[in-house]
């Protein structure tokens, strides 16, 4: 996997990098050497959810959408296709986690983030195994003064504190927050609770003309985390009691490579309760260890870029302690005691022939991967190609073709234990997941109005499928084929410069060979978001329609259509005080949050009111 970390460099179509900063989902949305497909960005303060979650922040982008089962931990799906097939990386680090729903980053406090992407579309050539569906990446904020933030919500009686300083070249912040249950639109309780607190440190020094150095820590404990889920409470409920992570990136740029280093540790622990019959607390720890190397070059006059990363797992170990209450025994197990390794190496160019502009690159990965006595090996070579032509400065095509993959993991081989959704067990035989994805897109730009239509469709071999062997019990299996299509369509208008408004539409579709439909596909979806600035006021409006979803996958239910809407506004007092006021689900809809069999209903109405303090 490589990093986001590389991808700022490519904002230059020479070598030099010095001044850039790096932040790679700012960049991201400036990379043109290299990248036609530009990444769909949201900064903190154009969130207008309940913003709980970095799921939260991410909604309105027409390829994503939440998946899963709800809480702090809420899953998502990109284009279709979710668990390990997103790639997730924090300040450039890979998360890679056994939580079979997926890779979710929501153990680290919103309040300590700046920015998230979203890449849509296969990008293992970047970013190795598991970037089938795309890549979300998400930045850590950086603050230069004296800032304090407090916030409280109704309903759930969630509040939060964050407290933070710093300058040029170095920052720090702590958060803290908790909720407690909340309740749907019938008053029905959600078992959504939490405890969390995190703290972050950022450290950029220039160590001569042509080199810097950044290093960046986040870290978090979560504490009875509450997995939120339509199932009775009080026959089944499974919390997260423990939940601790430690991300640690040091960078070195000079002005024509880039070397980054990279450690993620982490403990978290999962108990499942079966009200009078047992109890199951599942350990799980590892380490994500990995080191990248980037440079930026020119090949008879055109940018080329090439590298080598490596990712490995260590210490993975899952343990199983099971408590019966009839007998009063007490069972333990190792499930998990293993190990993975991805090296991988890639090149790529750009060039034109008659004013088209063409990318082309390709990458080569090695796994390995082991537990307890058994072992695998793998190699995959990928590549992406894409075209794009300007017909005049109001419209532009791009065409790409690109095959990514994704080698099954630790859990989906080996495990065989009792997870939050019941028994599960894994498949040793299962092979690894290949895709090859087609995308056309055209934008047009017009005076104040920006379009653009995106059509794809992505053709899925040794699909891994999770299914149900009877009520309780899930395992995996390879589908030989798959395919997934769909459209994306966004309008943004841009009234004067107060008031901008941006309409964006998505449909999907997605079988198997037999002509079944897959889990994990979205409902049709339709958002219309409008900004308001005004003097010291801005004021944003969230218009969100979901369709009817009655093509559902073997683990889902039938959706109806739904209309929401939220509400955000901001006063900036002065230049030290601000106060925002933001209303979630304001018409007081009761939904499913998704199609997931287990998805609980959406929270009620809730009114968050925030107050925050920053001194210049």
């Amino acid at each position: 996997m490589t990093p986001t970390l590389l991808l700022p460099i490519l904002i230059t179509s020479n070598t030099s990098i010095e001044s850039i900063e790096i932040r790679a989902a700012k960049d991201l949305l400036h990379t043109n050497n290299f990248n036609h497909t530009k990444a769909n960005v949201v900064s903190s303060n154009k969130v207008t959810t309940a913003n709980n979650t970095i799921a939260d922040w991410l909604t309105k982008i027409p390829s994503f959408s939440l998946n899963g089962q709800g809480g702090l931990y809420q899953s998502y799906s990109v284009r279709g296709l979710s668990r390990w097939r997103v790639k997730t990386s924090i300040n450039n680090i890979p998360v890679l986690t056994d939580r079979r729903a997926g890779n979710s980053a929501s153990f680290i406090d919103p309040s300590l983030i700046d920015t998230a992407s979203v890449i849509a579309g296969p990008t293992s050539m970047l970013y190795g195994s598991g970037a089938i569906a795309g890549v979300v990446s998400i930045e850590s904020a950086s603050f230069q003064a004296p800032t304090i933030k407090l916030s409280v919500t109704n309903s759930d009686n969630a509040r939060s504190i964050l407290a933070a300083n710093g300058d040029d070249k170095t920052s720090f912040a702590f958060a803290h927050r908790l909720a407690d249950e909340g309740q749907a639109a019938n008053k029905e309780t959600l078992y959504s609770a939490y405890e969390q607190s995190s703290a972050g440190f950022t450290n950029k020094t220039k160590i001569s003309d042509k080199y810097t150095i950044q290093t960046r820590w986040l870290g978090s404990l979560s504490k009875d985390v509450q997995k939120s889920s339509a199932e009775d409470f009080l026959k089944k409920h499974s919390i997260y009691p423990e939940d601790i992570h430690s991300l640690t990136d040091i960078s070195l740029v000079s002005d024509s490579w880039v070397l980054n280093i990279f450690d993620h540790y982490q403990n978290w622990d999962s108990t499942v309760t079966r009200v009078g019959k047992r109890e199951n607390l599942t350990s799980y720890q590892s380490h994500t260890i990995g080191s990248s190397f980037y440079k930026e070059d020119k090949y008879l006059s055109a940018p080329i870029r090439y590298g080598f990363d490596w990712v490995s797992r260590v210490g993975v170990k899952i343990n199983d302690k099971e408590k019966s209450y009839s007998s009063d025994s007490l069972h333990e197990k190792t499930l998990i005691d293993g190990s993975y390794h991805n090296f991988g190496s890639f090149i790529q160019g750009a060039f034109a022939v008659n004013e088209i502009e063409f990318n082309a690159g390709t990458r080569v990965d090695a796994i390995q991967l082991n537990n307890l006595k058994d072992s695998r090996t793998e190699q995959f070579l990928s590549g992406n190609i894409s075209a794009k032509y300007d017909f005049n400065n109001q419209h532009s095509s791009l065409i790409s073709v690109g095959n990514a993959f994704r080698f099954p993991t630790l859990t989906e081989l080996y495990f065989n234990g009792v997870t939050p959704r019941g028994v599960t067990l894994g498949n040793q035989n299962l092979k690894t997941e290949s895709s090859t994805s087609y995308e056309f897109a055209h934008s047009i730009k017009f005076n104040e109005v920006e379009f653009k239509g995106v059509y794809f469709k992505t053709r899925l071999y040794n699909y891994i499928e999770r299914v149900s062997l009877n009520e309780n019990t899930r395992s995996y299996i390879n589908l030989d084929k798959a395919e997934i299509s769909g459209v994306e369509l966004s309008a943004a208008y841009m009234f004067d410069k107060n008031i901008k408004s941006t309409l964006s539409y998505s449909t999907q579709a997605g079988e198997n060979e037999d002509g079944n439909t897959l889990n994990d596909i979205s409902p049709t979806k339709m958002s219309f978001v409008t900004e308001f600035n005004l003097d010291n006021f801005q004021f944003i409006t969230d218009i969100y329609y979901r369709g009817k979803h009655l093509e559902v996958g073997p683990a889902e239910s039938t959706l109806a259509s739904m209309i929401s809407a939220n509400i955000n506004t901001r006063w900036f007092i002065n230049e030290e005080f601000e106060v925002s006021m933001g209303v979630t689900n304001l018409l007081n809809k009761l939904y499913r949050t998704t199609a997931d069999e287990d998805a609980p209903f959406a929270n009620e109405r809730r009114i968050k009111l925030n107050v925050s303090w920053h001194r210049f």
